[in-house]
């Protein structure tokens, strides 16, 4: 599961530049807009996954954790 976390993190990263990428464009009059709003939406999406994930993950090494660390 952390390696499907950081996937998604790493997507997030990718998306979110390739957003950045298309506003960039708009410094040499070949802006995208749809470059962008895909940029955002995936972005988003992929890094509200990961939080879920992640914190779906960590329930259950809490819920798993006896407590009992004395011996």
């Amino acid at each position: 599961m952390r390696l499907v976390v950081l996937c998604l993190s790493l997507a997030t990263l990718v998306l979110y530049g390739r957003a950045l990428a298309g506003l960039g464009g708009y410094l040499f009059d070949r802006g995208a807009p749809w470059m962008i709003f895909w940029g955002l939406l995936g972005g988003t999406c992929t890094a509200i996954a990961a939080l879920w994930l992640w914190k779906r993950y960590m329930t259950t090494i809490m819920e798993s954790d006896t407590g009992d660390h004395q011996r």
